[in-house]
């Protein structure tokens, strides 16, 4: 461990070896989906293709669901939390919203539900960290599809 700390005295047994770069990023974006897997590896392939390579994720059910409808007020400030954190540790140069089709926080929803809370998410987001660019996408099984509001 490069922390100094002896693994022997934490208790720890070593299951996997891996070189992870120490110095401290910035982040291309800081990217807010869902945590349902099925998208995961489209959302890498956009990310990539658009020049977004050092990203934070933040995984949340119902996406940015959080932030533009939130089911309690404690919602918004957990997701704002993630958020803030990203920009305090690693400077992201913008936001990305992505909500996806047959998303289980909307049970017998249209994708236009998903897309509508995007939007209000969006201006949110928006008015609550005006100095960072927001970007809103809407996930589907046949590819990712920007939202313009």
């Amino acid at each position: 461990m490069s922390s100094g700390a002896n693994p022997a005295s934490l208790n720890l047994r070593k299951t996997f070896h891996f070189d992870s770069p120490v110095p401290v990023y910035q982040a291309d974006a800081c990217v807010v989906t869902c945590f349902d897997a099925r998208f995961d590896q489209a959302i890498r392939k956009f990310l990539k293709r658009r020049g977004i390579e050092l990203f934070d994720q933040v995984k949340i059910p119902g996406s940015a669901k959080a932030l533009g409808a939130p089911d309690s007020e404690s919602d918004r400030d957990f997701a704002m939390r993630m958020l803030r954190t990203s920009i305090r540790l690693h400077h992201p140069a913008r936001f990305l919203l992505i909500g996806h089709n047959d998303c289980g926080a909307y049970p017998g929803l249209p994708p236009s539900a998903v897309a509508s809370d995007l939007i209000q998410a969006g201006a949110f987001l928006r008015q609550a960290e005006p100095s960072i660019p927001v970007e809103i996408y809407f996930a589907d099984f046949d590819g990712v599809y920007e939202i313009d509001y």
